[in-house]
């Protein structure tokens, strides 16, 4: 008895106030004071949640699991709408503010953060309205519409009524990469306004070259077919798994909503099938060109969605097939040559190779040659290096100031690595006839001036 009127009394002291203010809140507490308690009406529960705040508004379905209408058929934060429907059908009252008509202002329910329709099963629909935090921090002003009395209720209850419906939706763009060590995929292709009609496609093959490089390797399929660089080129593919958007920033209706996005064009696409290892059967992206601040637009295939995030999360997004291509010209194994051919304008020198392993053996025009000092050369002949695109052709009457030509001991055709001087520093390299690259000139100066190293006896240090 005692204890109760301790209680009331604190209730009159705050009900004598003239005017509550934020600082000034009552001391009233009781885990049993409810602002709102549908559950505890007996057969009633809630039946929809219809939610207004400066983001917009939405309705939350509820039910297990809890959805938001129109989004159902997307991935949601569960937890943060059952934590909706639970505050919306039990709210506990932190502390009784006052129950008397006041100003709402100072408590910031004049124009409150949120609306919150709640529509029982039974019964007319109740609305509350949030208001600003407390200054405890902890907790924030709310009142119902069909009453006067102001409370205090848990900010971990309310704070996601202030949510805009895209918060609700999960920000994953693309599943994780696999990790039972395969690639994680079949086929990639690259493609939009950035590659200038250049599409990339990236599959694996198998490796031709035999020994420690395994029996299968990625290769680039575009303007020339070329290996995938797998240090720095499957880096930036691998970037394609496990993407998360900072946020979701709109929903497309119709094209003029995608020209809006800058996506109508794409400036750059991404497509990945046959994912591997998870059962997934692949996924696709097209992203906008980054804004001065670096801001991506990104709308994955099957969804209407448009996901923001920062061009640093998408390394693949502009590069071109040069930057992923390996830019080793060959990397034949050693024991797989039968002889290699250095030819220049002057001469060839071709290097018979037998054995394999510690039983290699090397001869060069009848004499034998020094294994150990053969391996650092070709190693060196083996760093020839694509180091720029060129849009410059030898002509048709060039000749090489330096060939590299690899005989097999298998029936496979022997490759040809060509070097045409120009008349900068830099030297066309060209690769079985095809496309040429620039290369730097102390590349050959290098392997000329070691091929006469080589036949003198002399040790050769490696170009690297």
């Amino acid at each position: 008895m005692l204890a109760l009127l301790a209680s009331l009394g604190i209730v009159l002291v705050v009900l004598n106030r003239d005017e509550p203010k934020p600082s000034a809140v009552s001391a009233f507490q009781n885990d049993l004071e409810y602002i709102i308690n549908i559950d505890g009406e007996e057969n009633n529960g809630t039946a929809l949640i219809t939610v207004k705040n400066s983001a917009g508004e939405y309705q939350v379905i509820p039910g297990t699991p809890p959805a938001v209408s129109g989004f159902e058929d997307y991935p949601l934060d569960v937890s943060a709408l059952y934590r909706i429907v639970n505050s919306s059908s039990s709210l506990v009252s932190q502390a009784l503010v006052t129950d008397e008509e006041t100003a709402l202002a100072p408590f910031g329910l004049e124009a409150p953060r949120a609306e919150v329709h709640v529509k029982p099963v039974k019964g007319d629909e109740l609305v509350l309205y949030i208001g600003s935090p407390s200054p405890d921090g902890v907790n924030v002003y709310v009142k119902r519409a069909d009453a006067p009395a102001v409370y205090l209720a848990g900010l971990w209850e309310t704070e996601n009524y202030l949510k805009g419906v895209f918060e609700f939706i999960d920000t994953e763009l693309s599943p994780p990469a696999p990790d039972d060590g395969s690639y994680g995929f079949e086929r990639i292709v690259l493609g939009g306004a950035v590659r200038q009609g250049e599409e990339v496609t990236i599959l694996e093959k198998e490796n031709d070259a035999g020994g420690p490089l395994g029996r299968t390797a990625l290769y680039i399929s575009g303007p020339m077919d070329v290996k995938l660089n797998m240090d720095r080129g499957l880096e930036k593919i691998r970037s394609l798994f496990g993407l998360r958007a900072s946020r979701i920033a709109g929903k497309i209706d119709g094209d003029r909503d995608l020209a809006k996005w800058g996506l109508d064009k794409p400036w750059s696409t991404a497509s990945v099938s046959g994912t591997l290892g998870q059962g997934l059967g692949g996924f696709a992206f097209r992203a906008s060109k980054p804004d001065a601040a670096g801001t991506v637009y990104v709308q994955r295939d099957g969804t209407d969605l448009v996901y923001e995030t920062d061009v640093s999360q998408l390394p693949w997004l502009e590069s071109s097939w040069f930057d992923l291509m390996d830019h080793i010209v060959i990397l034949p194994f050693i024991d797989t040559i039968s002889s290699v051919e250095v030819r220049t304008p002057a001469r060839i020198v071709s290097f018979s190779l037998s054995g394999e392993g510690d039983e290699l053996k090397v001869n060069a025009q009848g004499l034998s040659v020094d294994t150990a000092n053969f391996r650092v050369y070709y190693q060196t002949l083996l760093v020839a290096m694509y180091d720029e695109i060129s849009n410059e052709k030898p002509a048709p009457s060039a000749k090489p100031a330096l060939e590299i030509v690899y005989h097999y001991r298998s029936e496979k055709p022997a490759d040809t690595v060509s070097f045409y001087s120009t008349a900068s520093r830099r030297v066309l390299t060209s690769f079985n006839g095809g496309r040429p690259f620039y290369t730097f000139a102390a590349y050959i100066e290098k392997v000329i001036f070691d091929l006469d190293q080589i036949l003198a006896g002399k040790r050769v240090s490696s170009y690297l």
